[in-house]
């Protein structure tokens, strides 16, 4: 074609050549730079994989199958969703010596750590590479690594972040403080960079064929940012001295909530995986329960204030045991098959075709509620804001009652009993149980507020038991139910709970002198009983 092309120039000048030159020497069979860089096929297969990798999915074969959701029980439901008192497990792992009653030390500690670098942290990497070319591409994968990272950070504390993917074969560990401080950084960037290209053009989408959240609508990822930006900022106010580039957690939410595109608001911002003919999952908890592993249930925390506030919303959670009512099992029992039933506990209200939600409105709601709480500027008072989170709650469940629950000011959480062994219950007047009402009450100071919020709110995230442990350990509610059997080793402290996960033992294997380095960063042992840097309320 080149010769051709030559011959020609003879005849009608070298400038027509050369105008169709790239036309008639591309391969018709390959993808060129451009034609990569317009359809993201660079990037596109490496974002599918970090979506899956935030809350660990396996995709659907062909035939319908999966792998299944072994990988999301370790990292999500026996950590995060029981740690919170979401679920308890009717099953036994290690002889019933597992983090379900404290033992910190079983290999379930290692598969969030490199779950979060191998699914997350590598295709980010890949994708960062053409972040000069495809800026916004890099902005939407750096919200969703923050998001990820932000989920491993806050179960182990210190790790190797910022200079990950360097050329090190072994990355040294960052202080969390440090991690947190980068993450905003990088949260600001990438806002700016999609808030930019969202002014320019509004109609302007980024990486749609590959975007199963919000099928590249930008302004729905600005959104998302900021929420995000909001949550962290919370997640630090008990730090004295933290800022970043001189901005302090007030300033850093205040920024998030009066930012010219937002936070969420609507139920219909919700940040949820989409099923789609692309990316077909059976959502993890419907496999863990009902579907096929039938290892979890109903958390008797849950039971507690579900059924003590008559939630209009626990039919939405939870079935009816076959007791005929919502019951729940305690975590960090004894489980003696020869007493319990897999009937005696409510299974998870959940299908198949439920999607997996990431972030819900109505959390955003209750941060706010928190910050006007604490006298910040969050565009609303505190007493609106909480409610308006019930009411997003509510809307988004498709529940109704809202106005009748939120009048409630006399419900408080119910007595637990055990089916099997009343050695578990939680009797009237126990300290163990929460007395919190729902109605707000101005009258009332800042800690019963605060735990009105956070009780809410933790209602609302239901089944994002990774967040609700977290803010459980920042704030101390609600109040959920400690464990009957401790095998820490007096590591955790039973009323104080588990505070975090120690480092993994491949890391201690193969990269042990950085780890030592990240044990004096986290500034107390390795074990699940060593606050983390936020968690400075109740240390």
């Amino acid at each position: 074609m080149l010769v051709a092309c030559m011959g020609v120039s003879l005849l009608t000048g070298m400038n027509s050549c050369t105008d169709k030159f790239d036309e008639w020497n591309t391969n018709p069979h390959e993808a060129t730079d451009d034609m990569m860089d317009r359809d993201d096929l660079r990037t596109g297969s490496f974002f599918v994989q970090m979506l899956k990798n935030v809350f660990v999915l396996e995709q659907l074969a062909a035939d319908g199958t999966g792998i299944g959701a072994s990988t999301y029980q370790i990292i999500n439901n026996l950590a995060g969703d029981a740690f919170a008192g979401y679920t308890g497990a009717n099953n036994i792992w290690f002889g019933g010596s597992n983090f379900l009653t404290y033992n910190m030390t079983v290999t379930w500690r290692d598969t969030p750590y490199e779950r979060a670098f191998v699914g997350v942290m590598n295709p980010w990497k890949e994708i960062n590479k053409f972040a000069s070319e495809r800026p916004q591409v890099a902005a939407v994968a750096t919200v969703v690594k923050i998001l990820a990272m932000l989920r491993t950070t806050d179960m182990y504390g210190p790790l190797p972040y910022t200079r990950f993917g360097n050329g090190e074969l072994y990355n040294p560990y960052d202080s969390q403080e440090d991690i947190y401080k980068s993450f905003f950084k990088e949260l600001d960037n990438a806002i700016a960079v999609l808030t930019d290209v969202h002014s320019k053009d509004q109609s302007t989408k980024v990486l749609e064929k590959y975007d199963f959240l919000y099928s590249g609508n930008v302004e729905s990822w600005i959104k998302f940012a900021n929420s995000l930006k909001l949550r962290m900022a919370m997640r630090t106010c008990y730090v004295d001295g933290f800022e970043v580039d001189g901005k302090n957690s007030q300033k850093l939410a205040e920024e998030a909530v009066s930012h010219s595109v937002g936070v969420m608001t609507g139920a219909t911002d919700v940040a949820a995986l989409l099923h789609h003919t692309d990316f077909s999952y059976r959502h993890p908890l419907f496999v863990i329960g009902p579907g096929e592993f039938d290892d979890t249930r109903m958390g008797a925390t849950m039971d507690s204030y579900l059924n003590g506030y008559k939630d209009p919303r626990i039919s939405s959670y939870f079935a009816i045991s076959g007791n005929g009512d919502y019951t729940g099992i305690r975590t960090g029992i004894e489980i003696n098959r020869d007493k319990y039933t897999t009937d005696d506990f409510s299974e998870l209200a959940i299908s198949a075709e439920t999607k997996l939600v990431w972030m819900n409105p109505a959390e955003v709601y209750f941060l706010r509620a928190e910050g006007a709480l604490r006298g910040w500027n969050m565009n609303g008072t505190a007493k609106d804001l909480y409610e308006q989170g019930v009411r997003t709650s509510f809307e988004y469940l498709g529940v109704s009652g809202v106005d009748a629950y939120l009048a409630d000011g006399e419900s408080v959480p119910a007595p637990y009993d055990d089916p099997a062994n009343s050695g578990n219950n939680v009797d009237e007047g126990s300290s163990l149980l929460g007395k919190i009402t729902i109605k707000w009450d101005e009258e009332a100071g800042f800690e019963e507020n605060l735990e009105r919020i956070i009780t809410q709110k933790w209602i609302a995230i239901y089944p994002d038991g990774q967040e609700a442990w977290s803010e459980f350990r920042r704030t101390g509610y609600p109040k959920v139910f400690p464990v009957v059997v401790n095998n820490s080793g007096g590591t955790v402290n039973t009323n104080e709970q588990v505070r975090r996960i120690p480092f993994p033992s491949t890391e201690y294997r193969d990269n042990a002198a950085n780890v030592a380095a990240a044990v004096a960063l986290l500034g107390g042992d390795d074990n699940g009983g060593t606050h983390l840097w936020w968690d400075k309320k109740n240390k």
